[in-house]
């Protein structure tokens, strides 16, 4: 198995991703609509399936190469005790850049409602931007240009990677100023990402980013009640996660 052969399988599973994006949101402008069931299948299989479970078959591949590619700390999976502290001081940052940035509305159920919904994207947008394709490229180029240069290239590739999906997306977020304004929080989550090394800590961290633009984009007096169906697919999403990490990675590496 050689280097390009993995960065190929990398973003091919990028291109999946996005395409089942466009076909079932963005083409149908999915989000300007109330259709529980498009959401639903959306998320069960551009998110959930694709962006996360069969995110890690590149991941798989490339650790069970005799070559080592990559290990279990580069790709983010660390012990229960670091992700925990990693996902409290990410986690306690991205909400203040959250405050700071004055949302729409400061309504801790709209706030829950929100995060629950932004939750499954989330996931597959870290799995698939940075801890596949990011990690890779950063990985698989440290002999040309060594620790800190492929951590720069990953962090460039990631940050680019993650603004150019959105044009998969419903409007505003697909219109290309909106595409070059998002790279601003990819670039604060590739820090977070390639210096704290915790996947689930990027997670919330750039979690509590995607907020700030759903809840100013959307209608938030139908948020002010619990959405169970939407919290139900978050926690779904979490426990998708977590199973594949389980399945598919070796618990040592």
């Amino acid at each position: 198995m050689n280097k390009s052969f993995l960065i190929i399988i990398a973003i091919g599973l990028y291109l999946v991703w996005i395409s089942a994006t466009y076909l079932l949101e963005g083409r149908i402008e999915l989000l300007h609509h109330n259709d529980p069931f498009g959401r639903v299948v959306y998320t069960v299989i551009a998110n959930m399936a694709v962006g996360t479970v069969i995110a890690f078959l590149p991941i798989k591949i490339a650790m069970s190469s005799k070559k080592g590619f990559v290990t279990l700390k580069q790709i983010g999976f660390r012990s229960i005790k670091y992700t925990v502290a990693l996902i409290v001081i990410a986690g306690s940052i991205g909400f203040i850049l959250f405050l700071i940035q004055q949302p729409a509305s400061l309504n801790p159920i709209i706030i829950f409602n929100v995060f629950s919904q932004t939750l499954p994207g989330s996931i597959a947008e870290i799995m698939v931007c940075w801890t596949v394709v990011g990690m890779f490229m950063e990985s698989l180029s440290k002999d040309r240009f060594g620790k800190y240069g492929s951590i720069v290239l990953g962090i460039v590739v990631s940050t680019v990677l993650f603004g150019v999906y959105h044009f998969a997306h419903s409007s505003p977020f697909n219109q290309p100023n909106a595409v070059i304004f998002l790279m601003l929080p990819g670039i604060l989550t590739s820090i977070v990402y390639f210096v704290g090394r915790s996947v689930y800590a990027t997670i919330v961290f750039h979690n509590f980013q995607a907020l700030f633009g759903v809840m100013a984009s959307a209608q938030t007096t139908y948020l002010l009640n619990l959405q169970y169906p939407v919290l139900i697919l978050a926690v779904v999403s979490v426990l998708s996660l977590i199973a594949s990490s389980r399945i598919m990675l070796p618990l040592k590496k």
